[in-house]
């Protein structure tokens, strides 16, 4: 039980992570490069479906963060002192409390920034996509990168890199299908926003695939001792998991952008792109819930 609640709430914290940072990656590099005539969605429709799936992620941290300090106090719990005051110390004099603090913080203020956008203000956007980015540094703060040696910050900038390609690119999937679903109830049912969609997401998904790789093959450079860790290790054996899943969402990307884009233009291509498109973003999520079982995993098995 104790293991799928972690499990749980760790898939939870990466899920808001990516859809309230991949909204905020979106509302500036995807967005911008739609390009539309007058019988397509204004950008303000645009940014609002952008807001709208931010604020959906913006909300599950603070959730996913409560449930994070409870898991760690339980860890952390001496169970001869009030758990007060072992809440207190854990808040107060560890760094993994610090970095809980200033998270629990970020993420109130990204829900605030999230329906401040979601109601037309662009201050909204400009106040929650630097607390996104620095939220996205959490996991690497409290986690793995935080413990490795020699190589200063390296590891936990690496970190939050790999958070923010996967925001990028998760997230901005997730917005993809929505704003196509949102267009075809409220506007066309016959219509497809893919043809404008898709291309300007196209380009931004690449960029954060390469840095997935870069960003994942020095994680694993950093964590594993050598290579037959991979195998000899319950870490490792993990990692390959995930690694195996991640090769299944990306042949699935390469496939919509090889095959499925160039038949945008007609009403098949655009409804096999929604039925592939959800499958890999259902897929992703079973590589978070992976991600969320690795971080817990001591890559030496101890």
């Amino acid at each position: 039980m104790a293991g799928t609640f972690s499990a749980l709430t760790g898939w939870l914290l990466f899920a808001g992570l990516a859809l309230a940072t991949g909204a905020a990656i979106a509302r500036w590099t995807i967005l911008p490069r739609v390009r539309f005539d007058s019988e397509q969605p204004s950008s303000e429709w645009l940014r609002t479906g952008a807001a709208r799936v931010g604020a959906v992620g913006a909300m599950l941290l603070p959730l996913a963060l409560a449930f994070y300090f409870a898991r760690q106090l339980q860890e952390f719990r001496d169970p001869f002192v009030p758990w007060t005051e072992d809440a207190s110390l854990l808040l107060g004099a560890t760094s993994w409390g610090r970095s809980w603090l200033w998270a629990a913080g970020g993420s109130i203020v990204a829900v605030a920034a999230m329906f401040l956008a979601r109601a037309g203000y662009s201050a909204g956007w400009w106040l929650v996509t630097p607390v996104m980015l620095a939220l996205c540094a959490f996991p690497g703060l409290t986690g793995h990168a935080a413990g490795t040696e020699g190589l200063g910050l390296l590891p936990i900038a690496a970190d939050t890199m790999h958070v923010w390609a996967a925001g990028g690119w998760m997230g901005g999937l997730a917005l993809v299908l929505y704003l196509e679903r949102r267009w075809r109830q409220e506007v066309d049912p016959v219509g497809s926003l893919l043809p404008v969609l898709v291309p300007a997401f196209s380009r931004i998904a690449m960029v954060c695939v390469g840095a997935l790789i870069v960003t994942g093959s020095f994680a694993a450079w950093t964590q594993l001792a050598d290579w037959t860790s991979l195998v000899t290790t319950g870490y490792g054996r993990t990692l390959l998991l995930k690694l195996a899943v991640v090769a299944v969402v990306m042949a699935l990307g390469g496939w919509n952008f090889r095959v499925l884009t160039p038949r945008l233009g007609d009403a098949s291509g655009s409804m096999a792109m929604r039925r592939t498109a959800s499958v890999e973003l259902l897929i992703a999520q079973v590589v978070l819930l992976i991600t969320a079982i690795l971080v817990r995993s001591s890559p030496l098995d101890h």
